[in-house]
């Protein structure tokens, strides 16, 4: 009672210096948790980065919502394990609901609007993770009139330092996650552990709370000032401040520039003087993690390679590796349209595209883009963190072509294929350009 009174006094003077503008009553706490409106009297400016953010529409977000109501519930009422995973997704996806009432099955109209999704609160009043290990929404959350935060200087009236804080265990919680079978279906953190990032000191924080979304010339770069505005006393000068919007996976900004493009041409003997090899190097050095990363079964990155040789426009498709597995006679990493990529891909990729990403299987072996239902992994050919991929490819020019030439790689993005909105009555996705790069060939 006492930690709910203090707050509730806290938030008023909070409100009180910056002005008339929200006034703080008993019924706008939910059991000691504050609402993020409550937040915006003084850090105007960082909540409204939060509010355009996934974080807050972590429940409310129509591809949740459809995939939870459509496909989970349904499944989970006839499965006690699969019921209790169900009603544990709201500790990542509605945690003040978590928090306060456990887990459970909530409809979207239940949940009370100021307190949806990822509020500030959230966040800013975990004490920790239950050990071993952070994941499946394992946060210990405790509220308080002071807030948790990665500055050491205490300056601030209701902040108080947390290590945590500054490490990307805080986000591993919801962002690393194993399914009732034991199966690890979301493994960013595990990634980023393994990377070279981890060993230098480069927190999740450092790519996806900066201004850019990424390193540059392998640093962060953050805005500086205050973190608050504030008409009656002072809020001290940041060097380092943290963007709220959280750029990933459905981030566009994100997503553009995170990997590079390369081209070399070689042209092969003498006796093939019109055949050419291509060789494109796909680099994912900046991105922390693997690409694609998250809800790695659902998201597809593919590289298309295509010649332009006068008015004639080539396709080249990629060779296979010896290192490709078949199953059902597609080649996973190249989307051939077989028995598998037929409902997994989806039209967006062109046939003989290589394609990066990882394909789960259920108790019966089969294919699935259900998390919950996947037992095993068929195949993951995604990039890892700073690895530098070569694709090869072989053109031959027609006796016919004259003029000089050109060879274009373009890599694109998808968060999930149209087979997987088709199903569940949403709108199809648009395609992200992530990297392109063009040649231009002189020919003899």
């Amino acid at each position: 009672m006492w930690i709910a009174i203090g707050l509730e006094l806290a938030l008023a003077g909070c409100a009180a210096a910056r002005g008339p503008r929200m006034p703080v009553t008993p019924s706008a706490l939910t059991e000691g948790y504050a609402p993020t409106s409550m937040c915006r009297g003084c850090h105007d400016k960082i909540v409204a980065q939060h509010l355009k953010s996934s974080h807050e529409m972590s429940f409310t977000n129509p591809t949740f919502q459809a995939q939870y109501r459509k496909d989970l519930l349904p499944k989970a009422e006839k499965d006690v394990d699969l019921s209790a995973e169900a009603r544990a997704c709201i500790a990542c996806h509605e945690p003040i609901t978590y928090a306060t009432k456990g887990p459970l099955v909530i409809p979207l109209e239940a949940v009370n609007p100021e307190m949806n999704g990822v509020t500030c609160d959230v966040c800013h009043t975990i004490t920790g993770y239950r050990a071993p290990r952070p994941q499946n929404g394992n946060y210990i959350i405790v509220p308080n009139a002071q807030k948790l935060g990665p500055f050491k200087e205490e300056s601030n009236w209701h902040h108080a330092y947390s290590e945590l804080h500054s490490k990307s265990e805080i986000c591993a919680v919801c962002h690393e996650a194993v399914n009732h079978h034991g199966f690890q279906i979301k493994a960013t953190f595990t990634e980023w552990q393994e990377s070279v990032f981890a060993q230098q000191g480069v927190e999740c924080q450092d790519c996806h709370m900066n201004v850019d979304g990424f390193l540059t010339a392998g640093k962060p770069r953050f805005s500086s000032g205050k973190a608050a505005s504030m008409t009656i006393g002072s809020s001290p000068e940041r060097a380092r401040l943290y963007t709220h919007q959280f750029p990933g996976a459905h981030s566009k900004t994100q997503v553009e520039g995170a990997i590079e493009l390369s081209i070399k041409a070689t042209p092969m003997a003498a006796s093939q003087s019109r055949t050419m090899m291509i060789e494109v190097t796909v680099d994912n050095s900046r991105t922390g993690h693997s690409m694609p990363s998250g809800s790695a079964d659902l998201r597809l990155l593919w590289l298309e390679v295509a010649a332009q040789i006068g008015n004639s426009l080539l396709t080249l498709p990629a060779g296979a590796a010896e290192s490709e597995v078949t199953t059902d006679s597609i080649s996973h990493s190249i989307a051939g349209y077989g028995n598998f990529d037929t409902w997994l891909v989806g039209p967006e990729i062109p046939k003989g595209s290589r394609v990066y990403r990882a394909i789960f299987a259920d108790a019966k072996g089969q294919a699935t883009l259900n998390s919950y239902d996947a037992v095993s992994k068929l195949f993951d050919n995604r990039l890892k963190s700073a690895e530098k991929r070569k694709e090869s490819y072989q053109l031959t020019i027609p006796e016919d072509a004259r003029g000089d030439f050109s060879i274009e790689a373009t890599l694109k993005y998808l968060p999930y294929s149209s087979i997987f909105t088709d199903r569940l009555g949403l709108p199809r996705p648009e395609a992200v350009i992530v990297a392109q790069k063009k040649i231009e060939l002189h020919s003899r």
